[in-house]
């Protein structure tokens, strides 16, 4: 484990560092049990249209807004309108990348970092501000997935808007696609490719295959208020409920030979086999280990992410022309 993952296993015995996970427990049981069965289809009920309205320039990139329903359910109030975010280096970009978010992304401006080196590529982003955070939260609280349901709600939600994103993006552009995202957002990333119905350049970045393993295993274990949850003794029904969200459940998608896998060799929140599963059931899919940690990777390693970004659409051009 690198040395600023070890850090955060030390701080995250500090419950006013890093707030329990889960407080209100595992959720509405009846609505719960609905999501207890591996998820194995996901299909927006309509497609959605994305109006694009520009806005200020950031950092020299050109810069779109949108927003559109949400097609999903069981979202509260608050989070039934999604936001997006484009960036570009040029008018009309040739490559465009849906960025998903990872655990706690409030808003845009954290993947915006990751925008930035794939601008210099030549490559543009699409950012969704995720499902019940920035200004789809609920309420104020830091922790806004309060329960187990919460989180399963969110993951589907953002699963299902990130293929309505790239199903307007592919009416509306002529531009290759591709989709992204780092740790949870990986998860989601893999998920949104494994259900796409046309290639795309995948490029899940620290993707575990589910939240389950990542909640009930990794060190993001340590921060799950187990009280509410019944126990550490309920160790393995969280992984096994959170597990439903697995892209393992979806047949490998015929693009699957697009993907290009990154993750750090030293990660302490992503076990390592799940990576290595998700490479396995998505056949021709490549896999790059890069050096550092979970947190280090995310911090200073960008422009190797990005890279691995750009290898997916190279293989999405071989493959379609």
């Amino acid at each position: 484990m690198h040395w600023m993952d070890r850090l955060v296993v030390a701080g995250s015995r500090i419950e006013r560092i890093y707030p329990r996970l889960f407080p209100g427990g595992w959720g509405d049981a009846a609505v719960l049990d609905l999501y207890q069965e591996p998820v194995r289809s996901l299909s927006p009920s309509a497609a959605v249209d994305l109006d694009w309205i520009p806005a200020a320039n950031r950092n020299g990139l050109l810069a779109w807004e949108a927003s559109f329903p949400s097609p999903a359910p069981d979202l509260p109030e608050a989070a039934r309108i999604a936001h997006l975010l484009m960036v570009s280096p040029v008018p009309e970009p040739d490559r465009i990348v849906l960025l998903m978010a990872a655990f706690n992304d409030h808003g845009y401006s954290t993947r915006f970092a990751l925008a930035r080196h794939l601008a210099r590529l030549g490559i543009a982003s699409v950012i969704l501000e995720n499902p019940l955070y920035g200004r789809r939260r609920v309420n104020a609280d830091k922790q806004t997935t309060r329960t187990v349901l919460d989180l399963l709600v969110m993951g589907k939600a953002a699963t299902l808007e990130g293929v309505s994103v790239l199903d307007a993006l592919r009416r509306s552009t002529q531009a290759r696609l591709g989709v992204s995202g780092y740790s949870m957002g990986g998860n989601i990333a893999a998920l949104v490719g494994a259900v796409n119905p046309f290639p795309v350049a995948l490029a899940p970045l620290a993707p575990p295959h589910s939240p389950g393993p990542v909640f009930a295993q990794g060190v993001l274990s340590r921060t799950v208020k187990w009280g509410s949850l019944g126990g550490l003794n309920r160790r393995e029904d969280l992984g096994k409920v959170l597990g439903s969200a697995s892209a393992l459940h979806f047949p490998a998608p015929p693009h699957s030979a697009l993907a290009v896998l990154a993750a750090p060799r030293g990660d302490g929140y992503i076990p390592r086999q799940t990576i290595k599963e998700l490479n396995r059931h998505w056949p021709g899919s490549e896999l790059r280990w890069l050096p550092g940690g979970h947190a280090s990777l995310w911090m200073f390693g960008k422009a190797q992410l990005a890279a691995a970004v750009r290898a997916a659409f190279v293989r999405l051009e071989h493959a379609t022309t």
